[in-house]
């Protein structure tokens, strides 16, 4: 029998436990993998494209979810469109039926026009301060019950006490929380490359609704009378109520959604970054602020004057009942090129457009003393319109492009605000003027100058180089 050496037999020296699981594992069969026979093996070729065909359709399905940022465009457009022309138009519209049956003069109906301008402005700073603290789902709806209150009150009226508190104050706080600023709101929160262009497909529609105001309130007149027309228009304002609280939604981010629709936060936003750090407190104290509130000063003021006054004043010039309500419809439907046109402030500074648009309402403006004939009358009314289509779209992107979402509605609300003031006193200036000369030259003049003064100071506006970021406070 054969031996066995003795250096065979002596025993090796303890390994490592690492050691010894591997000198086990090399002694051990490999494992068997269990293969199903209906699935083809793949090469490695095949699974790398397999993957990549996967991924490619997950990333599909995440940037394909439908943005409910056109919902809000649509929601917004509905709002304005139909909660704002109907009532601002029909005031003008209406107004030698109410100055007949009332006994009220023109600068009364100036005044009534004035003070709904003055408040549904002057309650933009309380408008912003409501959205930041309730939201525009709760504003919006508030405002277009207080609006459809305050017409019924009017259809009722007897005296012109009662159209200014049924028409200026109720109309006019109502408007304010339910229709411009909360617009001008929905459209930055949910957009930012396509701002401007949204905030002009908004007051688009405000331009066409307004164009349709005019017929339909001459058939309202042609059929019943101006009481059954406001009826009509508070009962429009309580829809808009159950639609603003049904389909608002604040912000993309309470979806789940980004700015734009993109597929991540901060995609394609820019500078819009660097504004949002703005705070509304640093803003007013910017001359750039300063600057804004004359330009909202020149464009509000000549189209609410040319608005409250332009069919008495093309009645008194000459024209049929009929054909100077054609012109206020004229008006507001040529402002929809204007707004429009204002969409360019996506590719240039947006308050180059500004300048320009406030010279071309200006221009307009002093035009209307030459509306004796109807070539002039279209020029006038062509004028004004484009020039404060433009203005209307143009002024809340620039407030975008310079102080970003988060100071926009407080900073807006103010602006508004400021503007509302004399917005208001354009108009019962004007009749004013007109009561004590007969004539609304001196009004009109003045408008043209406002105008250029306005082109003036959006020329000299630079934007602001955003404010510092704050660091974080170390716990």
């Amino acid at each position: 029998m054969t031996s066995i050496p003795r250096r065979l037999l002596r025993k090796p020296p303890p390994a490592a436990p690492a050691e010894r699981r591997a000198t086990c594992d090399a002694w051990l069969p490999p494992p068997r993998r269990r293969v199903r026979r209906d699935v083809p093996l793949l090469s490695t070729a095949e699974r790398d494209e397999r993957e990549a065909i996967r991924d490619a359709a997950v990333g599909c399905a995440v940037t394909s979810r439908f943005f409910y940022g056109w919902v809000i465009l649509l929601v917004a457009g509905l709002c304005y469109g139909f909660g704002m022309p109907p009532v601002y138009y029909s005031w003008s519209i209406f107004a030698p039926r109410i100055t007949a049956e009332l006994g009220i003069d023109r600068a009364a109906v100036g005044g009534v026009f004035g003070l709904f301008n003055t408040l549904h402005q002057c309650v933009g700073l309380l408008v912003g301060l409501a959205i930041a603290r309730f939201g525009l789902r709760r504003v919006m709806p508030a405002g277009f019950c207080i609006t459809a209150a305050g017409l019924l009150l009017l259809a009722g009226a007897d005296t012109a006490r009662d159209c200014y508190v049924g028409f200026s104050v109720l109309g006019g706080i109502g408007i304010g929380f339910s229709t411009t600023v909360p617009a001008q709101t929905l459209g930055q929160n949910w957009f930012l490359r396509r701002r401007a262009r949204v905030i002009g497909a908004i007051f688009t529609v405000g331009g066409l609704v307004g164009w349709l105001v005019a017929p339909a309130d001459a058939w309202v007149l042609e059929r019943y009378d101006w009481r059954i027309g406001w009826v009509l228009i508070a009962a429009l304002s309580v829809g808009l109520a159950l639609v603003a609280a049904s389909l608002v939604r604040e912000g993309p981010e309470a979806v789940g959604q980004h700015l734009d629709g993109a597929a991540a936060p901060g995609s394609g936003a820019g500078g819009g970054q660097a504004a949002d750090r703005w705070t509304a407190r640093q803003a007013v104290r910017t001359p750039q602020f300063c600057l804004m509130l004359v330009c909202g000063v020149a464009y509000a003021v000549p189209w609410n004057t040319a608005v409250a006054h332009l069919t008495l004043h093309l009645i008194d010039s000459g024209h049929a009942e009929t054909a100077a309500i054609g012109f206020v419809g004229t008006m507001a439907l040529v402002s929809i090129a204007g707004r429009l046109t204002g969409a360019v402030g996506d590719w240039i500074a947006p308050q180059r457009a500004l300048a320009a648009a406030l010279v071309l309402e200006g221009l307009g403006a002093g035009a209307l003393v030459l509306a004796g004939s109807t070539v002039l009358a279209f020029v006038a009314v062509t004028l004004i319109g484009i020039g404060f289509g433009m203005a209307f779209v143009c002024i809340p992107v620039v407030f975008s492009h310079f102080f970003g979402r988060r100071a926009f509605a407080v900073t807006s609300g103010i602006r508004t605000t400021c503007t509302g003031i004399f917005g208001g006193l354009g108009p019962w200036l004007a009749g004013v003027a007109f009561d004590a000369t007969g004539s609304y030259a001196i009004p009109f003049i003045g408008l043209l100058v406002l105008g250029l003064l306005g082109a003036a100071a959006a020329a000299a506006l630079r934007r602001p180089a955003a404010p510092a970021a704050v660091a974080p406070v170390p716990k």
